[in-house]
């Protein structure tokens, strides 16, 4: 999981390289989305783009950001997400980036105005939400380990926190991490739990151009086939 949602974030980042320095916010926006999207890999990267996607929608027309536009934005991502996912399961990913949008909105409405304490709290509560991901999802609970979809995105929530203060990360104290018998332990339990749930134990990818519109009988068809051989589908459009 975590190398796909790095594979996704640094697809994303190297079409925003792509644009030159200080592009507008539209160019910025749509490297984003794009980027992401097309280097999406696995269905937290996938999930994870639809989330930049929806974001980038709500502040793509915007030239400063505030703590109501960021709200908005935070909101359209989710929403993006779930309508994506054809069969959403609580205690994932998608669940982590409600927590912290329905957290957003309560700050907005609260008349929030300092950047830095809205962001920090946002990222608290997904965080608090992450630790409840184990009482949503037997099989995490069971393995005694927490979403990791979810715990990618709170990466993703402090690495832009963390960007947005001026932090820059020395790359060379970053090591491997290391594979010792208690990581084998908990993956060992993960797996045998997931073979008696999970009857299709390997993700699928398709990217598909059109030059023309699709026929929505044919979409119909082609999703409900999809469905009988398959248990996680994601259907997203890069407009």
């Amino acid at each position: 999981t975590g190398t796909n949602m790095t594979m996704t974030i640094m697809a994303a980042a190297k079409e925003v390289v792509s644009v030159g320095e200080n592009p507008e916010m539209m160019a910025l926006c749509k490297a984003i989305s794009s980027g992401s999207l097309r280097g999406a890999r696995g269905n937290s990267g996938v999930i994870l783009s639809q989330l930049l996607r929806g974001f980038t929608k709500g502040i793509s027309d915007k030239n400063e950001l505030t703590v109501e536009i960021l709200t908005d934005a935070f909101e359209k991502g989710v929403e993006t997400a779930y309508k994506a996912v054809m069969k959403p399961k609580e205690g994932t990913i998608l669940t982590v980036a409600r927590g912290g949008a329905e957290k957003a909105r309560e700050l907005c409405d609260e008349g929030i105005t300092d950047m830095e304490q809205f962001l920090k709290q946002c990222i608290e509560h997904a965080e608090y939400v992450l630790s409840q991901t184990p009482e949503m999802l037997p099989v995490l609970k069971q393995a005694g380990v927490v979403d990791s979809g979810g715990q990618g995105l709170i990466q993703v929530f402090k690495g832009a926190f963390d960007a947005y203060m001026g932090k820059e990360v020395d790359y060379s104290s970053i090591k491997p991490v290391s594979t010792g018998n208690a990581a084998n332990m908990v993956s060992s339990s993960y797996t045998a739990q997931a073979e008696m749930e999970i009857k299709f134990g390997y993700c699928t990818e398709f990217i598909i151009l059109l030059s023309k519109t699709f026929n929505i009988k044919h979409e119909l068809d082609f999703k409900a086939y999809l469905e009988s051989i398959g248990d996680s589908i994601v259907v997203v459009a890069d407009d």
